[in-house]
């Protein structure tokens, strides 16, 4: 009768190492999805935010402008605003960040305020000291509503018609405070937008971002970045000024 014998030493711990190295790769790899999905929940957050502030800040802009009978005329400005309108802000070229300010007839502001009967609606959207994009109604009379954070760059240029033709053609695109008198019949604009993520190794530093008319240098961090832009023909300006 043959004697049945157990694993040696030897065999012992060569499935042990075999087991840990399986282990192991079985580890490495549940990680290195567990990031990958990480990342690709930070770079769909990003893109779902800036694609909806552009749809939102769109459909502003075409409302810019917008007159109804019954209640006082707009200023001579129309859509776009370029000086005070009560205790709102024109647009202006900032140093750091630009800010954009329309007008039109209507019920709300970009607050959600609500009032009954048609007025004058302002709206002014810029970025707070906290890299914030803001929007503040002057039927609030409030702070802002935030709209977007990490924010790195936001940037408006106004395509002006220089030549009185009788056609609505954009001669050249200028910033605020370069219009002079000529109609704005487009605004094109422009945000860099910035989100941390840990599942992404950090940059060099060496990648350079175009805003518009600015230029952002990335620095070395752990963050997605990605530009949003459109340009928007108004659909309300001072047609004898074509």
């Amino acid at each position: 009768m043959k004697k049945s014998k157990g694993f040696s030493l030897v065999e012992l711990m060569v499935a042990m190492l075999l087991g840990l190295l399986i282990t192991g790769a079985a580890l490495q790899l549940f990680l290195a999805n567990q990031q990958s999905f990480a990342l690709q929940q930070t770079l769909s957050r990003v893109q779902e935010n800036g694609q909806l502030f552009v749809r939102f800040l769109v459909s502003d802009l075409r409302r810019a402008g917008l007159e109804r009978d019954g209640i006082a005329a707009l200023p001579p400005e129309k859509g776009i605003r370029f000086t005070l309108s009560g205790t709102v802000p024109g647009s202006d070229n900032g140093s750091d960040y630009d800010r954009l300010t329309l007008g039109y007839h209507g019920l709300s502001d970009c607050e959600g305020s609500v009032v009954s009967d048609l007025t004058e609606v302002v709206n002014t959207y810029f970025v707070n000291s906290d890299a914030e994009l803001v929007c503040q109604g002057n039927l609030t009379g409030g702070n802002g509503v935030v709209l977007l954070d990490g924010i790195e760059a936001f940037e408006v240029l106004y395509g002006i018609d220089e030549n009185k033709d009788g056609y609505a053609n954009v001669s050249r695109y200028v910033e605020a405070g370069s219009q002079g008198s000529s109609p704005v019949i487009a605004v094109r604009f422009s945000l860099l937008l910035k989100e941390e993520s840990n599942s992404l190794p950090e940059s060099d530093g060496t990648r350079r971002f175009y805003v518009l008319t600015k230029t952002v240098d990335e620095p070395e961090d752990r963050s997605v970045r990605r530009i949003f832009m459109s340009t928007v023909k108004m659909r309300n300006y001072q047609w004898d000024a074509v």
